[in-house]
């Protein structure tokens, strides 16, 4: 493993520094040093507590600046004091890293030729969150980011490294090489929003690649980093436009990247382990339904045919969602025990790649008989088992009974 420098920039919020630096201390990379730079802290708290940090730990080094300059100069600060050679990982003081977290982005930069950024999965990041796409997620009730790093790892299996088309600046990683060619981040980002993008499209137009290391998770509270930013909304527009008119069509090649979403399979992995995080069901249905609601007839019956049959089945709803721009390919909007809400964006151009994506073993059409094109259907039935009910509210014994058959064939490993 080659030597790593981790930089972390520093400016208040004890709680998640504190938080961060723990992490750091259980699940610190071997060979790595560190290097904490306190951006002239206003908080009293945190100069001792940095310093406790590097008189408890070899290879610590703090460097605390004497005026508040942001995350942009503190962060090329940090990798000028990096040692010599060693690559670096850039992290926010907002993070918790869990077992594995460097050495799997390591390890995805090795696997990918021409990989010389990479970043892990978060419950914030953009384009890299999970388990909702492109949304800010909180941990499942009761779950610890470690435990939340133990399932991503397992369902995302030998898949070991994806290409991307940004970096998401939270986590990131940089091979020496790369940052002494293309960096530092640029100045004129200020005190920061879009610096860790416009450094991955001066990467990528040189020919290098940015990738995901998808058995990698580190959570992200997000927007520590930047919470005393003032007008903070202002910046990021204005750093939007700067970024736009550096690299023309930014924007509509990553846009096109995330509506197209190639990490899809991984996210139905997680989803499948979600719903049903103590024993794997024999049956998967993908209950494809022209609307959803919040309350009423259609929704009730759902809920009951989830009681009914929670022993034996989980259940994905998905629903036909109009594109309106967003940067994805579906969202999810409902989430509990057994059962979840999805709405597939642009759905008869989409329903294809999503079913080839889901783990779903049964495909319930439900309602009028001319709302899914035939040909989807038909398409769905060379793959999977598919019922197929006239109404939207189809009678619970009958659909338990259905779905009770196909849990027979799938134990008998039919």
């Amino acid at each position: 493993m080659d030597a790593l420098a981790i930089v972390v920039p520093v400016y208040n919020g004890a709680a998640d520094v504190e938080r961060c630096l723990g992490s750091l201390a259980r699940h610190r990379p071997a060979r790595s040093t560190i290097v904490l730079v306190d951006d002239a802290s206003s908080d009293p708290a945190i100069a001792p507590m940095l310093e406790a940090f590097a008189g408890a730990n070899p290879g610590v080094r703090v460097i605390s600046a004497k005026e508040n300059r942001g995350f942009v100069k503190s962060a090329n600060a940090g990798a000028a004091a990096a040692p010599g050679g060693a690559d670096i990982l850039f992290l926010n003081t907002d993070t918790e890293v869990t077992e594995g977290w460097a050495e799997e982005m390591i390890d995805a930069l090795a696997r990918h030729p021409s990989a010389v950024v990479c970043c892990p999965f978060s419950n914030n990041a953009t384009y890299l969150s999970l388990p909702k796409y492109q949304q800010e997620n909180e941990l499942p009730f009761g779950w610890s980011a470690q435990r939340m790093a133990t399932l991503v790892r397992e369902c995302a299996g030998e898949l070991r490294v994806v290409q991307g088309p940004t970096p998401v600046g939270f986590c990131m990683l940089v091979r020496r090489t790369a940052w002494q060619t293309w960096g530092p981040f640029d100045d004129a980002y200020g005190l920061g929003y879009g610096e860790d993008d416009d450094f991955g499209q001066r990467v990528q137009a040189a020919g290098g690649a940015i990738v995901c290391a998808p058995r990698a998770f580190v959570y992200h509270r997000g927007g520590a980093s930047f919470a005393a930013t003032p007008q903070l909304a202002k910046r990021r527009r204005v750093n939007g436009a700067l970024l736009e008119s550096k690299w023309p069509g930014y924007f509509a090649r990553t846009k096109a990247w995330c509506q197209d979403n190639p990490l899809r399979p991984l996210h139905e992995r997680i989803w499948q382990a979600l719903l049903a995080p103590a024993t794997p069901a024999p049956v998967h249905v993908l209950h494809v339904i022209e609307r959803w609601e919040l309350a009423g007839p259609l929704r009730a019956q759902m809920l009951e045919t989830v009681q009914a049959t929670r022993d034996f089945a989980l259940h994905t709803i998905l629903v036909p969602m109009p594109d309106r721009g967003a940067w994805l390919d579906a969202i999810d909007f409902e989430f509990e025990p057994g059962m979840r809400v999805v709405g597939l964006i642009d759905f008869e151009r989409s329903f294809a790649k999503f079913l080839a994506a889901s783990p779903a073993n049964l495909v319930h059409f439900r309602g009028p008989e001319d709302w899914v094109p035939d040909a989807l259907i038909e398409m769905a039935r060379k793959e999977r088992a598919v019922l197929v009910s006239p109404g939207e509210v189809a009678d619970v014994a009958r659909c338990a009974q259905a779905y009770r058959r196909v849990a027979e064939v799938a134990r008998e490993g039919g």
